[in-house]
Parts: C-alpha cells; sequence; structure tokens
C-alpha cells in the first residue's frame, strides 16, 4: 500500500510521463556534497534530519537501506533537476513537512541533493547482491543444522527429563 508521498511521487511520474518528451539533461556536478546530506555526514544547515535516516536509495550499498519512508531509486528516473528541487523545496510530502518545519533546506542543499538523487536514480536498490545472496545462503544452512542437531539428540525437554531420572534413581 502507497502512503501519500508514494502516490504523490507516482503522481509527480505520471504527470511527466504525459508531459512532450522533453530531452532531460544529466545533473551538473558532483553527486559526492549530496550523498554526504543524504546520509548525515554533512549536517543539513537548519538542522533537518538526514534524508537516508528514513529513505534508502539504489546504488550505494546496504549503507543506504532505511525503510522507514520509500525506496527513492525510481522516484526521481528522469525527473529535471527544477522539479526535484521544487519537490524539495515545497516538501509536499506529510510525513515530512513536520520534520522540517522551521528547517527548511537551503537552496545549495536542494541543489546538491537534486544532483545526489538524480545520479542515483535507476541505479539497484540497496541491500541485494551477492553478499546478501551468500549471507541468505550461510544463514539457511546454518538453521538447516540446528534442525537436523535437534532431531538428532531429541527435543532438549525430553534430554532434561531424561537426565533427571537417571540422577534421581527414576526409569530412563
Amino acid at each position: 500500500m502507497l502512503g501519500s508521498a508514494g502516490r504523490t511521487l507516482t503522481a509527480c511520474a505520471a504527470l511527466l510521463a504525459a508531459a512532450p518528451a522533453l530531452a532531460v539533461e544529466p545533473p551538473a556536478g558532483d553527486p559526492g556534497p549530496g550523498r554526504r546530506l543524504f546520509i548525515g555526514a554533512q549536517r543539513l544547515a537548519a538542522g533537518g534530519p538526514p534524508c537516508g535516516a528514513c529513505h534508502a536509495i539504489g546504488g550505494q550499498g546496504a549503507a543506504f537501506a532505511a525503510a522507514l519512508g520509500p525506496e527513492l531509486t525510481r522516484s526521481f528516473d528522469g525527473m529535471p533537476r527544477e522539479a526535484v528541487d521544487g519537490l524539495l523545496q515545497d516538501l509536499p510530502f506529510p510525513t515530512m513537512a513536520p520534520l522540517y518545519a522551521g528547517r527548511a533546506l537551503t537552496e545549495g542543499e536542494r541543489r546538491q541533493l537534486a544532483v545526489f538523487l538524480l545520479d542515483a536514480a535507476g541505479k539497484p536498490a540497496p541491500g541485494g547482491g551477492p553478499l546478501a545472496a551468500w549471507a541468505a545462503l550461510l544463514t539457511a544452512l546454518a538453521l538447516l543444522g540446528l534442525g537436523l542437531a535437534r532431531r538428532r539428540g531429541g527435543s532438549i525437554h525430553s534430554q532434561l527429563l531424561a537426565g533427571a531420572r537417571r540422577r534421581h534413581g527414576g526409569a530412563p
């Protein structure tokens, strides 16, 4: 189920898709400063929370896999930088508005975040890849091993009862 933020982004994407085809230039600039703002390595001037405290974004690795807010990898795909800037300036998302009330992003922060968000658009979502696959496989094998070991020796409860009976002279 999409929250209101997801519906707003979906509506924006639909409007952009319905608009006449525009040549969207890739954002100019280094995505590094926007990346630092996104994860909170560089504080926002007005003290608002970093985007990455709630949002995941693709192409950045597992450190960018927060899950409170929507995952943003496809949210800005094909949007012009000015549209992203407008979303960051007006924050039409009800869950975000109170977090940034009196803590608006500066023009420079919006520009840097827009460059980063557009650079990350369309990249693979965080949390996947070979490392996650190996971790899942190792976890499954460990659980299987525990299950087999438990069957072989009986339940912990039955083992404790058998030991108590042996120690106190009861039937085994």
